[in-house]
């Protein structure tokens, strides 16, 4: 009797080490990884025991460095507001993340659809354009919110202050609100309202079903969101540094940047600070994988079909809509209009009739003619595009060994490949600062625009292989066999099926990525030492910091200009796939 012919699935899908070409991929994406993320972060942890800077000869190996953090007073402070600015911001961002969800997805709130937008748009606004923009509301003497009290009742300083713990905390709240309102919007959409229906059938009153049922419910959910925008929110520089610093009110991200502007660099103190704020943010993404873990304990969706339930508000249907419209007014309209309006003058002016008079786009044409302006808007268009492309093509890269190889070698390049949302931005700017000079002979980047990419496409790898992951988890193996059947190669089947199937999901995090590489800043306050690796956001930086308000506001609106046009341009690309 003749032998059944054993039938196999294709080799592309067996497990790593089936391969010698799968082996080499694997072997050099873990040596890359190891080179982009491992190595940064392990010369930060040396320079933290060393006795000297990178700059300097010699040195030896020291405790000195803790010792010195740990017994100074102000080390325990500097916990003290950043943990309270953490939690305090993520706090008042969950309130109005969770709220504007809610309104959007479960009831019959007028203009939902433009709410929606709205957070996708103000979401993309740089951080430090928003800070400016308080700034110049919250004044004490000039502030347009302390103007019915300095103007109108004649006293010396309003009721309102910019440069104390609890603005920064407020004004970074309203700021992670829209990114808490996308992570958390899905929840809504997804979840079975047979629990809320339930509790409406027994009694219960339209708040009393959202605090008791619909909560609950969701609190896995919302402890994933809460803990990862947290861990996030320790590393943030730009509202703590235009708010923050000219008040004495510092967090790890600002004392840090200030330990290497004095001379000589204090890099002892900057680098034992880099590393405790890393290990803050590993603790806070262990506690988050713990917390997703248990996740599918409180599932409610399952496989039996379900259709959500609109709320009916009823008399509260014109509040709802006014809060929407207030939103927008608040996230939008008002810091978009104080920017402009101070760009158009030198020097700051009370908003009245006669300052208008006196208002111009001089700030504007002397950008035009200003060398520097166009050299950091060639950068800045160098890392939106280079950035987001690599970034997105090597997450699916990793994804696909991760998700279909699942063997431990790609587990451990997924690790890897996360560990770069454990450091706060501005600790991997100083990581990178350090293995700059210790490259320098070899690979002389330090003073280009390709450090700064470098040390981004790090960064927000992370992000980009949270994308990919989800997404090839979602894509059938059916059409890449078909393909290896065909006698296509694993990477033809890759590029030539699986990039493509992946085209949606990798569109929304080239978009993701791009908005947050071109506004990032405290990466590029440290690696941009030349005028020809400046990008827009360190321009504008310098010219705040030098006093120059209006060319700083200029510079803040060329870069939300360039930011919306990205996200029109994602938006129609997406609509257009969709079809």
């Amino acid at each position: 009797m003749a032998a059944t012919p054993s039938t196999s699935r294709p080799s592309i899908f067996l497990r790593v080490g089936s391969d010698p070409q799968e082996l080499a991929m694997l072997g050099g994406l873990g040596i890359f990884l190891v080179l982009l993320v491992l190595l940064p972060l392990g010369i930060l942890l040396f320079y933290s025991f060393w006795s000297t800077g990178p700059a300097d000869s010699g040195g030896s190996f020291t405790f000195a460095n803790y010792t010195e953090t740990f017994l100074t007073a102000s080390t325990y402070r500097l916990l003290f507001n950043t943990l309270i600015f953490a939690v305090g911001s993520v706090v008042i961002g969950l309130i109005f993340g969770i709220s504007l969800a809610w309104l959007i997805e479960r009831t019959n709130a007028p203009f939902r659809n433009f709410a929606f937008v709205i957070a996708i748009v103000t979401a993309g606004m740089p951080p430090l354009i928003f800070a400016m923009a308080w700034v110049f509301l919250l004044n004490p003497r000039t502030g347009i919110l302390n103007m019915p009290f300095t103007q109108w009742l004649g006293w010396d300083e309003g009721i309102f202050a910019p440069y104390n713990l609890g603005t920064l905390i407020v004004v970074e709240g309203f700021r992670l609100t829209p990114t808490i309102f996308l992570m958390i919007v899905g929840l809504f959409r997804s979840m079975d309202p047979a629990l809320e229906e339930a509790a409406a059938a027994s009694g219960a009153g339209l708040f009393t079903t959202l605090r008791k049922v619909t909560l609950p419910v969701m609190l896995p959910g919302l402890l994933g969101v809460t803990i990862f925008v947290g861990t996030a929110t320790i590393g943030i520089f730009e509202i703590p540094a235009i708010l923050g610093m000219p008040g004495g009110v510092h967090v790890f991200a600002t004392r840090i940047y200030l330990a290497l502007q004095q001379l000589p660099a204090n890099y002892g103190l900057a680098t034992s600070l880099g590393t405790i704020a890393a290990m803050l943010g590993l603790i806070g993404i262990l506690a988050y994988h713990r917390v997703t873990r248990v996740a599918q304990r409180f599932a409610t969706v399952t496989g039996k079909g379900f259709r959500p339930r609109t709320i009916d508000l009823g008399a509260w249907r014109k509040v709802a809509g006014g809060a929407i419209i207030f939103y927008f007014v608040v996230m939008v309209v008002v810091p978009v209009a104080v920017v402009f309006y101070v760009s158009l003058f030198e020097y700051y002016r009370v908003p009245s009739l006669t300052a208008f008079q006196a208002a111009s786009f001089n700030a504007y044409r002397g950008l035009i003619h200003e060398e520097q302006f166009w050299i950091a808007l060639k950068n800045s268009l160098i890392i939106i595009t280079v950035v987001p492309i690599s970034v997105m093509l090597l997450s699916a890269l990793i994804s696909w060994f991760v998700v279909r190889k699942k063997g431990r070698g790609s587990g451990l390049l997924d690790s890897i490949a996360f560990l770069p949302f454990t450091a706060p931005s501005i600790v991997f700017g100083l990581a990178f600062l350090l293995i700059a000079f210790w490259i320098d002979g070899i690979l002389p980047i330090y003073g280009t625009i390709w450090i700064i990419a470098i040390a981004h496409i790090s960064r927000f790898l992370p992000f980009g292989t949270r994308t990919t992951n989800g997404a090839m988890f979602q894509l059938h193996r059916e059409l890449e066999e078909a393909g290896a059947v065909s006698g296509a190669g694993w990477l033809t089947v890759f590029r030539m099926i699986t990039l493509r199937l992946l085209i949606p999901s990798l569109l929304a995090g080239w978009l993701w990525v791009a908005v947050h590489s071109g506004r990032e800043l405290s990466i590029a306050l440290l690696l941009a030492s030349t005028r020809d690796n400046q990008i827009l956001s360190a321009l504008s930086w310098s010219r705040w910091e030098n006093g120059r308000i209006d060319d700083a506001a200029a510079l803040g609106m060329v870069l939300m200009g360039i930011m919306a046009v990205f996200i029109i341009v994602a938006r129609v690309l997406t609509l257009k796939l969709s079809k």
